[in-house]
């Protein structure tokens, strides 16, 4: 019976350490590309944005700044509940609401307001009938809360916005009281 030439157990054993080594390294992430999340063009970039929206940089710190202590909904909804509400039943989907409300861009220029003509505004909650921001914070609203709405734009007016009073991809600022509902 042959023996194999020690030729051949002297490849295998580099060859063994070679993939020994190559496990280690890649296991350590020692060349492990640290932007990968990144997008590398900007159809990448805008691709990702309609999918991730954000706040610019500017907005996000003036936010920051502004709002530190405002809860953040997963949608990126931010708000501070200014005054709790009573009882524990909230609007649910398709139920009339009334609600008071001023409205200011993130700078403070005024855009709206329900107290301008000294009527409240109703409408059926979760019917697309008012912004997607309002319409998502007034379902979590008790009978009588006041809360201040952060909206940006993706659940507000959009990329667009609504000219001349919202300018595009605008952060909004609303003062909104749950008045009553049924």
């Amino acid at each position: 019976m042959a023996t194999p030439p020690p030729r051949s157990f002297l490849v295998l054993v580099l060859l063994g350490a070679a993939l020994l080594t190559l496990a280690l390294v890649v296991r350590s992430g020692m060349f492990e590309v640290r932007n990968s999340d990144e997008p590398i063009n900007a159809a990448m970039r805008a691709s990702l944005a309609q999918d991730r929206p954000e706040l610019s940089t500017e907005d996000s710190l003036q936010v920051s700044k502004l709002y530190p202590t405002a809860s953040v909904s997963r949608s990126g909804l931010r708000y501070l509940v200014r005054l709790p509400g009573t009882g524990d039943r909230r609007p649910r989907s398709g139920d009339m609401v009334m609600v008071r409300y001023t409205g200011r861009l993130l700078d403070g220029t005024p855009i709206d307001s329900s107290y301008q003509g000294g009527a409240s505004l109703t409408f059926r909650v979760g019917e697309g009938r008012v912004i997607p921001g309002w319409d998502e914070a007034i379902q979590g609203m008790k009978r009588g809360e006041k809360r201040t709405l952060i909206v940006p734009y993706w659940l507000g007016y959009g990329v667009q916005g609504h000219p001349p009073a919202i300018p595009p991809k605008a952060t909004l600022v609303f003062d909104v009281e749950l008045v009553d509902f049924r």
